[in-house]
């Protein structure tokens, strides 16, 4: 994509510094963008481009170091991006093809912090514990890959990687196990599930996506 105007972004309770730009994706076919999730359900799925025009900006990071967004150092064409933010409105964007200039923030991969997405269990403690056993995850600090539950780590010889794992997330969710929650909302901690948190470097797996609400990203629009 040309990038023949921007203009700075201030994110409210963050010091990193973003660039806002007008992006019309049916016009930019050869831009390749890195999604890393699932959507969960469908964001309106018929075609309204009075809603598209009250979207809030999507999020993505490049690979520019945070200087040069900083000082507003900006090459005039970039071809990759990685979405952080707004998987359900691209997909919408992507289903009509509208030709219509969105907003977009963009941010240094450098400034991009992952954390798990916390999950509350829907079924009771003990249950949840012996879902973990018949699944053979033990109480154990024994790997770096693990689910996170009332101050323990389980871990399991069957995870060998990160996928492995959010593969096993997204049977729990699937399975109505867990429900992802929201890292800013309050509900019991003694019902609360962390995974490993996901790294930037591994959104890059060739045709894999994580299963819906697995990273919790800061900034936040």
């Amino acid at each position: 994509m040309i990038i023949d105007y921007f203009e700075k972004y201030t994110f409210n309770n963050s010091d990193v510094q973003g660039i806002k730009i007008l992006l019309n994706f049916s016009l930019n076919n050869n831009l390749e963008i890195i999604m890393h999730e699932e959507t969960q359900g469908k964001y309106e799925q018929t075609e309204n481009i009075n809603k598209v025009k009250e979207f809030p900006p999507l999020l993505f990071s490049v690979d520019l170091d945070s200087r040069e967004i900083n000082s507003l150092n900006i090459p005039n064409e970039i071809n990759k991006l990685t979405l952080l933010d707004g998987h359900h409105r691209l997909e919408h964007l992507s289903l009509y093809n509208y030709d219509h200039f969105v907003p977009i923030v963009l941010i240094s991969n450098q400034d991009v912090k992952v954390e798990s997405y916390k999950s509350r269990i829907d079924v009771d403690e003990n249950t949840f514990v012996e879902i973990l056993h018949m699944n053979n995850f033990k109480n154990s600090n024994s790997s770096d890959y693990f689910i996170l539950f009332q101050n323990s780590k389980y871990c399991s010889g069957d995870v060998e990687n990160i996928y492995d794992l959010y593969d096993f997330k997204r049977k729990l969710i699937s399975s109505n196990m867990i429900t992802p929650v929201q890292n800013d909302h309050t509900f019991p901690e003694n019902r609360s599930v962390d995974f490993t948190p996901v790294k930037l470097s591994e959104f890059y797996k060739e045709n894999y996506l994580f299963p819906p609400k697995s990273t919790w990203i800061s900034p936040r629009i």
